[in-house]
């Protein structure tokens, strides 16, 4: 049965938890606020959706409240390394490097109560290699962060020095519940290359070139809701500068705006923060693009206060972002805009958990930028889990 754009952002209920569509963590008010509160079982919830549609006149996205239901975000999960040039098996050697895996991740919670997931890693063969309870820290913006320890004990004895793709389940520890099970490829470069006296020193990383080809557009979680600036977000290779990316916006074919003319360029997430030797092959970054001109009507009184902006209400229809770098373009991607002025969920927004109204994008990675392998998405997104018809 087809569903409307509008039907893909209301409230519903799961398992006696709420969750918001495809977007965790964002509610929707319209005019039919009514019909929105009454989709819901949490009476307490649906009071307060209501009273918010009244007191904001011409709303239509707001930030949720979280439950205490933990819902899982598989866009923040990150798999890395922990190395060090000692390994347990040889401890009367020097310059001997082994790694350990470490992984954190994100849940859209209320804080109610500690949570407890348990991490369980496995060997190339699928032979068991050893678990670890996670740590857990409220972020204070409706998210749970978990984390690996960093623990001596299990680097001296159970730190490896073997490459090749290992894997990962994920369980909510109080409840049984498997929250991911999937794969990592780790890789290694020497790290002095041609010296025979360390030849046994490596830097080993994730290989996370997956990541290119998979962008997102949405919001920031601390966006200025009354005048929402849809931002696009891609992931580059190394470390670059803002001062040579430009992004350019185009409405049905014609550029309306441009980063270099009045726009954002910043960085969020990283990945592989600690493979310092060889950044431009194993450290990425997670670039925003917005245009401040170029936002969501999300109050009844933006548009006088905003009177040069371009406003999505105006202009719905497809829109598409090319990213240059010391001007040659490096990225393109594409979202719609519904005739309500909202973005416009795609083939992909049922089959990935977002917070702030993100969508999950395919990106195009174009020029000789990056240095990586195109055909690593395919199997490897999300950690062996890609999405079904996603990719360039």
């Amino acid at each position: 049965m087809k569903r409307n754009i509008r039907s893909m952002f209301l409230l519903t209920s799961l398992a006696g938890g709420l969750i918001i569509g495809s977007n965790l963590g964002i509610g929707v008010v319209t005019a039919d606020s009514q019909k929105t509160a009454s989709v819901t079982r949490d009476t307490s919830r649906a009071r307060y959706v209501t009273a918010l549609s009244r007191s904001r006149e011409g709303l239509i996205y707001s930030r949720s409240v979280p439950t205490n239901k933990p819902a899982f975000l598989k866009d923040t999960l990150d798999i890395d390394v922990r190395a060090r040039d000692t390994y347990w098996k040889f401890a009367n050697q020097s310059d001997y490097s082994s790694w350990l895996p470490r992984v954190a991740f994100e849940l859209f919670y209320d804080d109610s109560a500690r949570l407890r997931f348990t991490a369980e890693w496995f060997n190339p063969d699928g032979s068991p290699w050893f678990s670890e309870s996670l740590n857990y820290v409220y972020t204070g913006i409706n998210t749970a962060r978990m984390t690996s320890d960093y623990s001596n004990e299990l680097l001296n004895t159970k730190a490896v020095v073997t490459t090749g793709t290992y894997g990962l389940k994920l369980t909510n520890s109080k409840t049984n519940e498997v929250v991911f099970h999937g794969k990592f490829k780790v890789n290694k470069k020497a790290a002095i290359p041609g010296d025979v006296r360390n030849k046994n020193r490596f830097e080993f990383f994730v290989d996370n070139d997956w990541n290119l080809p998979v962008g997102y557009v949405g919001f920031k979680y601390d966006s200025t809701w009354d005048y929402l600036q849809p931002t696009v977000m891609m992931w580059f290779k190394g470390r670059l500068e803002t001062k040579d990316f430009e992004a350019r916006l185009f409405h049905n074919g014609q550029e309306i705006l441009s980063t270099d003319e009045g726009g954002n360029v910043n960085t969020s997430q990283e990945r592989g923060a600690d493979c310092l030797r060889f950044v431009d092959v194993c450290q990425l970054h997670l670039w925003e693009f917005y245009w401040p001109k170029f936002m969501v009507e999300n109050s009844d009184w933006v548009r006088s206060r905003k009177p040069n902006s371009i406003f999505t209400k105006d202009k719905p229809g497809d829109y598409t972002v090319k990213v240059f770098h010391k001007g040659v373009q490096v990225r393109e991607t594409q979202f719609t805009i519904d005739a309500n002025g909202r973005i416009a969920p795609n083939a992909f927004s049922d089959k990935i958990s977002l917070t702030n109204f993100k969508i999950v994008v395919p990106v195009k990675v174009t020029g000789t930028l990056d240095k990586w392998n195109p055909a690593t998405w395919k199997t490897d997104a999300f950690y062996g889990n890609p999405l079904p018809g996603f990719g360039q």
